[in-house]
């Protein structure tokens, strides 16, 4: 049986774009299904600064840029999408987005990333990313020496 690709990758964050930039140069036909923005909490992300290579880029500009890599050795990319049924039993496996469309392929890679919890107060979304962090190992350096709120509990807060 034909398929229409050799590999979909659900989730077009850093690790499905990597994983799809890796598959396109070994010239293997790959679809990457993400369902927001390409990116994934990447375009969230005011200042990296602890990415291999580069010193210093906003979450938003590295998305493009690893988007434009992924197109560019040739992954098909379709965002702004919902995986509506997925069949990944047998040799052939099937997703269908927004109940409509479906595609094919012999493989199937997960890459859904994650989703930070939001507290739900006032002021919260206008600051994501100007002073609001939900991850203190890659954004405390940027808070040394100031006065901070750690919100959770358990490990999460610690």
């Amino acid at each position: 049986m034909k398929t229409d690709y050799d590999v979909i990758i659900i989730g077009g964050g850093p690790a499905g774009l990597t994983a799809g930039m890796y598959l396109a140069r070994a010239k293997m036909n790959t679809l990457i299904l993400n369902q927001g923005a390409v990116g994934g909490q990447t375009v969230l992300t005011h200042e990296i600064a602890n990415y291999p290579g580069v010193e210093n880029i906003n979450g938003f500009q590295l998305a493009r840029i690893m988007k434009t890599q992924a197109k560019n050795f040739g992954c098909t990319i379709k965002s702004n999408i919902k995986i509506s049924n997925l069949q990944l039993e047998g040799n052939i496996k099937k997703v269908e987005i927004n109940n409509k469309n479906s595609y094919s392929a012999k493989a199937v890679i997960l890459a859904t990333g994650g989703r930070s919890r939001a507290l739900g107060v006032p002021g919260e979304n206008d600051f994501k990313g100007q002073g609001i962090s939900y991850c203190a190992t890659c954004d405390g350096d940027f808070f040394q020496d100031k006065e901070i709120i750690v919100v959770g509990g358990g490990n999460s807060a610690l």
